[in-house]
C-alpha cells in the first residue's frame, strides 16, 4: 500500500509542478501558491520535486516579494538540485540568483551566478538556459552603459532563444536587443528587430511587451522627426501600461512624452508628463529613470528662465550619476571572470557550430526537397505524371548531342489517341482525363528508365529511346499499341474503347531535334492513313 501511495503523490507533484510552470508567465501569485502545495505533496526523499518547487516558489517570490525575500529560497533551490546533479534545475536556479543579485545592484555577483548558469547549462546543452544567462549578462553591461558589450551578449541570447521552441524567448530576446541598439543609435536594425519581436508576441499575455514595443517604435520615430507616429505610438503604449497597471511602463512613456513635448515646443505639456513620470519613479527608485527626468527637467526650466528650479533638477540628477557611478566602480567584472566567460564561450562556440551544422543541413534537406517538386511542376506534366513538352525541348537536344558523341542511335515515337475528341464528346472530358492519365501509367510500365515519355501536346505524346535498333523499337511501339487496345477500359465507362496509333523515327546524324521530331509525326500521320492502330515507321529519306 505504501509504494501505490508513493508513487500517486508523485504523480499529483508532477501535475502541480507542470500547473505552476505555466503559471509563470500569466499569474505569479497562482503560481507561488502551486509552488507550495508541490513542496506539501513532495515525500522526504523526492529532491528532485522538492528542488523543482523550491526553484518555482523562488522564482515567483523574487517577483512578487522582491530579492531579498527571494534569494534564501532559490539558493534552498541550488543546493537540492546540486545534490541529484540535476544540471538544468542547477542552471535555472543560477540563472534566478543572478536576476535577483541583478536587481539588488551587486552585479559583479550576478554576473559570476550567470557564468555558473552557462556552465551547468552546457553539461546538457540547453538552448533555452543560454539564452537567459546571455540575456541576463547583457542587461548588465547596459546598466554600467557599456552597449556595444551588451549588444555582443543579447545577439548570443537572441542566437540561442532562436535555436530553442520558446516563443515568448524569443520576443523577450529580440526586445532588449532592440532596446540596446536605439541605445547605439542604429535605428533601423532596432526597427527590424522590433518588429521581429511583434511576430513572436503571444497576445494577450504580454501587453507589457507590446507597449514596451510601440514605445521604442516611438523613440525611433522622435529620432526620426516623424513627430505625429511618434505621438500616437507612445500614447497608445501609455494607455496600455495605465489600463494594465504597469507603472515602470507608464514612467517610461510619460518620459518619452516629455521628450517629444519639449522638442515640439510645448513645454507645459512636457512638464506634465514629466513630473507625472516623476511621481511614479519616487515609488520604485529606478535610479536611471530617475537621472533622465530630472535631467529632462532641468533642461525645460532652463529653457524656461527658471533658474532655481533648473539647478534643482541638475543637482539630483547628479547625485543620481554619482550613484550610479557608484555601483559601477563596485561592480566592476575583473580580468580574470573575463577570461573565465572567454573559455566557456569558447566551448559554446562550438556547441553553435555544430548547432549550424546541424541547421545547414536540415535546410539543405529541405532546399532539395523544394528544388525536386519545384523540378516536378516545372518539368512534369500535371495531369499525366510524364515529362512535360518543356522538358522535351530542353532535353532532346542534349541527348542528340550525347548520341552524336558516343556515335549510338537514337529514335522518337509519336504516339496519339485515337478518335480522342469523340471519347470527350461521348463520355465527357473528365474521362478523357482518366483515359490519359490511365494510358499513361500503362505505357510507363513499358519503358525503361533512361527512356524518355512526354507530353507533346494534348493527346499526343512522344517517346524517345536510345541504345536499342529499329527492330526492337518497333516491337516496344507495337507492344504499346497491344497493351492500349487490349486494356479492359470498360472499369473506367461502360461501351469505352481506346487505341493508339504510333510513328516513330531514327535519328540521323546531324539532324535537329525538331526535324527528328518532324519526321516522326510524318510517320504518325501515315498510321492514321493506314486506319489508324497501327505503328509506321519512317525510312530513312524520309517517308514511311
Amino acid at each position: 500500500m505504501a509504494k501505490v501511495k508513493s508513487s500517486h503523490v508523485s504523480t499529483d507533484v508532477e501535475a502541480v509542478l507542470r500547473a505552476a510552470r505555466q503559471q509563470y508567465r500569466c499569474d505569479c501569485q497562482q503560481m507561488l501558491s502551486l509552488a507550495e502545495q508541490a513542496l506539501q505533496l513532495a515525500l522526504a526523499d523526492d529532491v528532485a520535486s522538492l528542488a523543482h518547487a523550491t526553484l518555482l516558489q523562488g522564482q515567483a517570490t523574487l517577483i512578487l516579494s522582491g530579492a531579498q525575500t527571494a534569494l534564501p529560497i532559490l539558493r534552498k533551490a541550488l543546493s537540492q538540485a546540486k545534490v541529484i546533479a540535476a544540471n538544468p534545475l542547477v542552471a535555472e536556479s543560477w540563472i534566478g540568483i543572478a536576476n535577483a543579485l541583478q536587481s539588488l545592484g551587486q552585479h559583479h555577483a550576478a554576473f559570476l551566478a550567470y557564468l555558473d548558469a552557462l556552465q551547468a547549462a552546457m553539461q546538457d546543452n540547453s538552448y533555452m538556459l543560454y539564452a537567459q544567462a546571455y540575456l541576463g549578462m547583457g542587461n548588465l553591461y547596459v546598466q554600467h552603459s557599456e552597449h556595444s558589450k551588451a549588444l555582443h551578449y543579447l545577439a548570443l541570447a537572441r542566437e540561442w532563444a532562436d535555436a530553442s521552441e520558446d516563443q515568448d524567448l524569443r520576443c523577450k530576446t529580440r526586445l532588449h536587443l532592440s532596446a540596446t541598439l536605439l541605445s547605439l543609435r542604429q535605428f533601423p536594425l532596432a526597427y527590424a528587430v522590433l518588429q521581429e519581436a511583434q511576430s513572436q508576441l503571444i497576445l494577450p499575455l504580454r501587453r507589457d511587451w507590446q507597449a514596451e514595443i510601440y514605445n521604442y517604435l516611438g523613440l525611433i520615430h522622435v529620432e526620426q522627426g516623424e513627430s505625429a507616429q511618434a505621438l500616437d505610438c507612445l500614447q497608445m503604449a501609455c494607455q496600455i501600461n495605465i489600463q494594465a497597471g504597469f507603472f515602470w511602463g507608464q514612467t517610461v512613456n510619460l518620459l518619452g512624452l516629455g521628450k517629444l513635448s519639449f522638442r515640439l515646443d510645448q513645454p507645459e505639456s512636457a512638464l506634465t508628463y514629466l513630473r507625472q513620470a516623476l511621481n511614479l519613479a519616487d515609488e520604485f527608485k529606478d535610479i536611471h529613470l530617475l537621472q533622465d527626468i530630472h535631467y529632462q527637467l532641468s533642461l525645460i526650466y532652463e529653457a524656461q528662465g527658471d533658474d532655481v528650479s533648473a539647478m534643482q533638477h541638475h543637482i539630483a540628477y547628479h547625485d543620481h550619476y554619482m550613484q550610479l557611478q557608484k555601483l559601477k566602480d563596485s561592480s566592476q567584472f575583473r580580468a580574470t571572470d573575463q577570461r573565465r566567460l572567454q573559455n566557456v564561450e569558447m566551448k559554446l562556440k562550438l556547441l553553435s557550430s555544430e548547432l549550424e551544422v546541424n541547421q545547414l543541413k536540415q535546410q539543405r534537406d529541405q532546399e532539395v526537397g523544394r528544388l525536386r517538386a519545384l523540378e516536378s511542376a516545372v518539368y512534369h506534366d500535371s495531369l499525366t505524371g510524364v515529362y512535360n513538352r518543356r522538358a522535351l525541348d530542353e532535353r532532346l537536344p542534349d541527348l542528340l548531342r550525347l548520341t552524336q558523341e558516343e556515335q549510338g542511335n537514337l529514335l522518337a515515337i509519336m504516339i496519339d489517341f485515337d478518335h480522342f475528341k469523340q471519347i470527350n464528346d461521348l463520355f465527357s472530358h473528365h474521362i478523357g482525363d482518366m483515359v490519359l492519365r490511365t494510358a499513361c501509367d500503362v505505357l510507363s510500365q513499358l519503358t525503361r528508365e533512361n527512356d524518355m515519355l512526354a507530353r507533346y501536346g494534348g493527346e499526343e505524346f512522344v517517346l524517345i529511346v536510345h541504345h536499342i535498333d529499329t527492330a526492337i523499337a518497333n516491337k516496344i511501339a507495337e507492344r504499346m499499341r497491344q497493351k492500349i487496345e487490349q486494356f479492359n477500359w470498360s472499369e473506367l465507362q461502360i461501351g469505352l474503347q481506346v487505341s493508339i496509333s504510333l510513328g516513330g523515327a531514327v535519328w540521323q546524324y546531324g539532324e535537329s531535334a525538331t526535324e527528328l521530331l518532324a519526321r516522326a509525326d510524318k510517320a504518325l500521320y501515315a498510321a492514321k492513313h493506314s486506319g489508324r492502330n497501327c505503328v509506321r515507321f519512317a525510312r530513312i529519306g524520309g517517308h514511311a
